[in-house]
């Protein structure tokens, strides 16, 4: 073997592949994980941003589309383009657009579906963000961006695997008591005998499935919860100090949804927040994206009616179940890419286009609309 010549070959392919990704423009999307996998289905069908299906890399999940972290590499236009994704949720994809950086994976990575942070990051600002909910809705509502809405996104409240057995509906009131923290059994079932309490597992403040959550109820979108956390054991998650209660989220409805599998049946589970006897059990509700709640439900939760109505299509539709939000992309005004401004005009018109009428409703099945969270539905 002539190794000269084999490690000249070598560079040579290297030097290539360098040379492509000189070459390749880059595209930078954030924003809501709650419509991650519409947008994850929408990119890689070929036919809709890029001119054939993507290479594709995802890391940050256990799955394809339910990764926080997506790499996409084709041609968009005839020109090589890197559409890199990091669903960091729906205020954090709008404050990026006011001007900050926001994580993405490196050229060089590959699948890795363990559900661990990814192994390699670069930091870049955003070009474009999917929002569960219109920009006067959020923390930034002057940031200078454009928007698309793209459809309605549907949203569902999960009970934790081993939660009582009664526990099968919230209503606004209870949630609205459960945000407080003082919530008892009693008030979400109706019998005195339940004397044990319900606290909320939810999202932090970047993300539009609490925006929706929290407006849709009336407890206020930018009001401080008292959210607590479970570990895999059914225990409460020490904060530090011996604090369980306040604004405790998950940055992923994934990770949401993987808690809702941890069964809170097991001896370790015990209330021991404030007021809590350190040794009754307890349950826990959750907010979730449609996907995401089905995950839920897969690993042992229990999926709840809101208001009396159990989540369907058609009660969406006709505006009886009203926990759903607006989905919008927007970009940002000042120093868009012209790759970038082509990216996002596909999915604005792509997007409703893959619409499944079940992760994102399309607008035209809708009877009834409403102006943001914290209205609310109007039949047509």
């Amino acid at each position: 073997m002539n190794t000269k010549y084999t490690k000249s070959l070598v560079l040579a392919g290297a030097m290539a592949i360098a040379s492509l990704a000189d070459a390749a423009q880059y595209v930078y999307l954030s924003g809501s994980t709650a419509a991650r996998s519409i947008v994850y289905n929408t990119i890689i069908n070929g036919a809709t941003v890029f001119d054939a299906a993507p290479t594709v890399v995802v890391q940050g999940g256990k799955s394809l589309s339910g990764a926080n972290y997506m790499n996409f590499h084709g041609n968009v236009g005839g020109n090589d383009t890197i559409l890199k994704c990091h669903w960091s949720g729906s205020e954090a994809g709008i404050a990026d657009l006011v001007g900050g950086t926001e994580l993405f994976l490196t050229d060089t990575a590959t699948t890795i579906l363990d559900g661990t942070s990814p192994d390699a990051t670069v930091s870049s600002p955003v070009d474009l963000a999917m929002a569960d909910n219109a920009k006067n809705y959020s923390r930034n509502p002057s940031v200078a961006a454009t928007g698309a809405k793209v459809g309605i996104i549907a949203f569902k409240w999960v009970a934790e695997k081993g939660s009582a057995a009664g526990l099968t509906g919230v209503t606004d009131q209870s949630i609205r008591a459960a945000f407080a923290g003082t919530a008892k059994l009693a008030l979400f079932t109706g019998n005195p005998a339940d004397t044990t309490r319900v606290f909320v597992t939810g999202r932090d403040s970047g993300s539009g499935t609490r925006v929706n959550a929290y407006g849709t109820c009336g407890f206020g979108i930018f009001s401080a919860p008292s959210q607590l956390q479970v570990n895999l054991d059914g225990s409460m998650v020490d904060q530090g100090g011996g604090v369980y209660l306040g604004d405790y989220g998950y940055s992923s409805g994934g990770t949401v949804a993987a808690q809702m599998g941890y069964d809170l049946t097991q001896a370790t589970s015990k209330d021991v927040a404030p007021l809590g006897d350190g040794a009754s059990h307890f349950s826990v509700i959750a907010y979730l994206g449609a996907a995401d709640a089905n995950t839920a439900v897969a690993n042992g939760g229990t999926a709840l009616t809101y208001n009396g109505v159990p989540f369907s299509l058609g009660a969406i539709e006709e505006g009886q179940y009203n926990y759903w939000g607006n989905e919008y992309i927007y970009k940002k005004n000042n120093g868009l890419s012209t790759q970038a401004g082509t990216v996002f005009t596909k999915l604005s018109t792509g997007i409703p286009a893959n619409a499944d009428n079940n992760t994102l409703i399309g607008t035209s099945s809708m009877h009834c609309t409403r102006g943001g969270p914290t209205s609310d539905p109007v039949h047509n």
